[in-house]
């Protein structure tokens, strides 16, 4: 079984997905042993949701290292609580460095996390059957997009948690932007959306702004407007104090984000992710105070890591354009580039990218092949050089306007193009698929 891996590493439970050649759609991913299938999320698809505990235990000895399920059941009292490192993520993220016992060494929850985690990919890789030059995608929390110092501490400790685990690539995407396309909801350029995250010991609500551009590198397609995160502050897990939390937290969240100018009215949706035992309850107070803004609430667990599965496997139905695009012409002697399409550019186009008339390299010339460019350091790398689209038109003289056309991006990210024959009117390509564009 083969499929490209993405994974969100959660403060209480790490969810694993691939995407599904077969039915093209994400899937959560059963890892032998370390996972377990959650309680049916509320689309009831009839699909499975399996997760592994963010849990982690040394054992003294040669017992070697329990993560996941091997010892969930364990923690009501067979286990001694102080072997067992939870909250992995919150570590990390904080960069905090307390060090606890482990075995028979010391160790920091930051180490701790990264065992976890590289033993998570490392039985990911076996159960899909991938190679160590597979590329591994990973949610970014909110709180690593918040700051560039946080983002590449993060990407660091990603990077030696992969290649403990025997990888050597991956990649990166926000969590809030992952959860979004996961849950089901478009997001376009400049959309505001809220992102509420319901765990076990903490809440969490972000609201947050489409950025209009995706940067080189790790795709980095959001801006935060808010972020408030508390810890549960009642003990006993009582349903009505849990609520009364979470309505004061969203309040707090979009006081924050009305002082920028960002009120409710314009948001549009909002994303609700995790899994506490009083989602029912909390669903219902989001409903209510998000009144007349669509809730999408059907994939509480799983939204953020099929969303970043879908969103590597390139095939999600909108998203961002990450290179610079265009067509080599001559001018001269020399070889110069027409741009096309910009990095940054949303798909689907909702209008023309590009709009120019092919002109004949030569007297007579009817064929005409569009050879895709990706654009960098001032020259170009064909992308289509083995399947160029060839439009056939009446014979043109040299520097004659033959062809007019109009490219535009469909959702799949592909440059497809709209093509008329100047001399006769007819439409010689309609929406027909160019290149497959990143």
């Amino acid at each position: 079984m083969a499929g490209r891996l993405a994974i969100d590493f959660g403060n209480t439970y790490t969810v694993a997905a691939y995407w599904r050649q077969a039915s093209r759609q994400a899937e959560t991913l059963y890892i032998p042993g370390i996972t377990r299938p959650l309680p049916n999320n509320a689309a009831d698809t009839g699909k499975r949701v399996y997760a592994a505990p963010s849990l982690i235990m040394y054992r003294e000895g040669a017992g070697g290292i329990l993560i996941g399920q091997e010892i969930a059941e364990g923690l009501s009292g067979l286990v001694d609580d102080r072997a067992v490192f939870k909250n992995l993520r919150f570590d990390v993220v904080t960069g905090k460095r307390v060090y606890r016992p482990a075995g028979s060494r010391r160790l920091s929850g930051q180490d701790a996390a990264r065992d976890y985690l590289a033993g998570v990919i490392s039985r990911a890789g076996q159960a899909l059957g991938l190679g160590q030059e597979a590329v591994i995608t990973f949610t970014v929390p909110v709180e690593a997009c918040q700051a560039e110092v946080i983002w590449q501490r993060y990407r660091q400790w990603l990077t030696a948690a992969v290649r403990q685990a025997g990888f050597n690539r991956l990649e990166l995407v926000e969590e809030a932007w992952a959860a979004a396309w996961g849950a089901g909801m478009p997001v376009r350029p400049d959309d505001i959306y809220a992102v509420v995250n319901l765990d076990v010991e903490m809440l969490a609500v972000a609201v947050i702004q489409a950025g209009k551009k995706a940067g080189s590198g790790d795709r980095r397609h959001i801006r935060i407007l808010s972020h408030v995160r508390e810890w549960l502050s009642c003990q006993d897990y009582d349903s009505a104090a849990v609520c009364s939390q979470l309505t004061a937290l969203l309040q707090q969240a979009l006081r924050e984000a009305g002082r920028l100018g960002y009120s409710t009215g314009g948001f549009t949706g909002v994303v609700v992710t995790g899994g506490h035992s009083f989602a029912p309850d909390i669903l219902a107070t989001v409903h209510n105070l998000f009144a007349g803004i669509p809730v999408y609430d059907k994939r509480l667990r799983e939204a953020a890591a099929c969303g970043a599965a879908t969103l590597a496997a390139g095939v999600d139905a909108c998203g961002y354009i990450r290179h610079d695009y265009g067509l080599r012409y001559l001018a001269g002697d020399s070889y110069r580039y027409r741009l096309l399409v910009a990095g940054g550019t949303f798909y689907p186009s909702d209008k023309p990218v590009a709009e120019l008339e092919l002109k004949a390299s030569y007297d007579g010339q009817e064929e005409f092949a569009l050879l895709i460019y990706r654009l960098e350091n001032g020259g170009g790398q064909c992308v289509n050089e083995d399947g160029p689209l060839i439009l056939a038109a009446s014979p043109a003289g040299r520097g004659q306007s033959a062809i007019k056309t109009r490219f535009s991006i469909d959702g799949a990210g592909r440059l497809v193009v709209t093509a008329e024959d100047m001399a006769n009117g007819h439409v010689i390509a309609d929406n027909m698929p160019v290149a497959k564009l990143i």
